[in-house]
This record gives structure tokens, sequence and C-alpha cells, in this order.
């Protein structure tokens, strides 16, 4: 396999130019267009040159769109701090439409290889969300050029939910009646104090919820079912990637639940699987991590 080897970088007409064969990205011409003529051509095409054939590997769209300007002066004209400019493409003169580019010569493999990278890398990478915010702000409200718009800042202004905004629900119950002293009688004064809940045990991990206790006549006495407020602080990094894990886990049980339901059972999988280090083949199967999570469990934390 012959990797590619820069050759010399030359403008060359757009209609000397063959788009990849079978290239399977559709990329979006418009916001290519756009930041062309705000920007200018900051990324030559990458060609390949075989014989008297010129085959792009690389900027497929970026000729697509230099394509759709078309030749000659297309009258656009944009301001940069109090400064108008001519188009990035044509610069408001005469055209005839042309591609910096970059030749390489390879084989047929390492070309399909480089149009195929070209096109996935991008999508595998992540954002860090608050720099990218302030990046974007930092435009002066004037996003042309960028591939984003208003709307687009406003939701990356938007601050993640917090965990804190739900509640983690906690059942409530009474041993054996016979064991339970009876509830006082409620103050007269009108205001309702909220039920807390203790938790047994040296960690609130330690602690099972124990099911509700049945009187001789098959009766269950439980209280009514109170919030308890538990609050996890993050940076803001950890505190976007916590958001994400949580969206994903939601689709991949596909179940109703919030946040609060997600870190329980997280933290039940958790445990799982640090006490399968003491079990004599030291393993826990998906069976064991679906029980220790079960459904039931889900519905007492889901609201």
């Amino acid at each position: 396999m012959a990797q590619a080897r820069y050759q010399r970088t030359v403008d060359l007409p757009l209609d000397h130019l063959t788009p990849f064969p079978g290239n399977a990205k559709r990329g979006h011409v418009p916001t290519i267009l756009e930041s062309l003529c705000r920007n200018g051509q900051y990324r030559s095409l990458v060609i390949r040159e075989v014989g008297p054939a010129l085959i792009v590997l690389a900027g497929n769209h970026t000729l697509q769109a230099l394509a759709a300007h078309g030749p000659g002066d297309c009258g656009l004209t944009v301001t940069v701090a109090g400064e108008e400019r001519p188009c990035g493409i044509c610069h408001n003169q005469p055209w005839d439409p042309v591609a910096r580019c970059e030749i390489v010569s390879c084989d047929d493999d390492t070309a399909a290889r480089i149009n195929l990278v070209d096109n996935r890398a991008p999508e595998l990478g992540t954002y860090d969300t608050d720099a990218l915010a302030e990046l974007i702000a930092g435009l002066d409200d004037d996003l042309g050029g960028t591939g984003y718009t208003e709307t687009d800042l406003e939701d990356l202004l938007k601050p993640i939910e917090p965990l804190a905004d739900e509640t983690v629900p906690d059942v409530l119950t009474l041993e054996n009646p016979e064991d339970t002293p009876e509830p006082a009688a409620p103050e007269t004064t009108g205001a309702t104090e909220r039920p807390t809940a203790d938790v047994a045990g040296d960690h609130p991990l330690d602690a099972t919820p124990q099911p509700p206790a049945s009187d001789q006549t098959g009766d269950t006495a439980l209280r009514t079912p109170s919030p308890v407020e538990m609050l996890f602080t993050f940076t803001a990094e950890d505190r976007a990637e916590a958001g994400h894990l949580i969206t994903v886990a939601r689709d991949l049980l596909g179940t109703d639940l919030n946040a609060s339901a997600v870190v329980l059972r997280a933290l039940q999988t958790l445990i799982a699987v640090l006490h399968a280090r003491d079990s004599p083949d030291s393993t826990v199967t998906p069976s064991d991590l679906l029980t220790t999570t079960s459904a039931d469990s889900t519905s007492r934390s889901a609201t």
C-alpha cells in the first residue's frame, strides 16, 4: 500500500476536478458556502492525480459550494467591526471558478481510507460546551460564517438541569404495628412538619429497603412517600458528562426514568460489581445486575 505523498499546491479550475466516486457523506453545502463567502477558502482540497484525472479525496462539499457560487462578482459584502469587506470567494471581482488544491499521489486503497476518515473523524469528536459557548459569545452577536445561529448559542448558554432539581423518592415503611408506637396526633397550628428519612447502617449504601409488614388482617401500614433531596456538586465538565450519561441511560433502558432513578440504579450496579470481588469466581453476570436494579426498585424511584 502506497501512503499519500504531497506533490504540489495549485489553483485548479473546478471543471477539471472530479468528485470522489461513491463519496458517502452528505454535507451541508449552504453552511460551507456561507463560510467561504465570509472567511475565504482557508483549507485546500486534497486531490489525487491519476494520469489526467484529478480526484477529490477531501473537500468534496467545498467543491460543491464553490460551484454553487458560480463565476463572476456575486455582489456580496459583509461588515466586520464596522469595516465593509468583499466576498471571500470572488472578492467582488470577475472570477473564474477555481479552488486551491493540494495534489497527492497514493494508491486506490489509501485514497478510499483518506476519504472515509476525512468524513468520519469529525463525527467522533466531542465539545467542551463551556469553551464553545465562550468562543461563540465572544463574536459580538455576529455569527456569520461560523455554522452557528443565535438559537444554538442560547441553547449552549442554558444551564444543564442539575440533579438537585429532581428529588430522590424514598418509601418509608413501618415495622409490625404491635412493635411500633402509635404516631402522635398532629398539632392544630396548621403547620405540617415534613417527614424525614432515617437510613439505618453505617453507610447509606448498606441500607436495604424493607418490605412493609402486614398485620394479622393482611392490611399494610405505609406512610405517604416523601421526597428527600440530595445535592451533587460537579465541575462544569463533569456536570455535562453526567447529564449526557443520564440521557444515554434513559435511552438504553427504554423506561421513563428521572435522573434520580438512573443514579440509584448506577450505584446499585456499582455495589453489585464490588461485591462480586468477594465471590468464589469473582464474576457478576448481566442477570445479576438486572436483578440488583430490578423493575420494582425502578418503580419506587421513578416519578
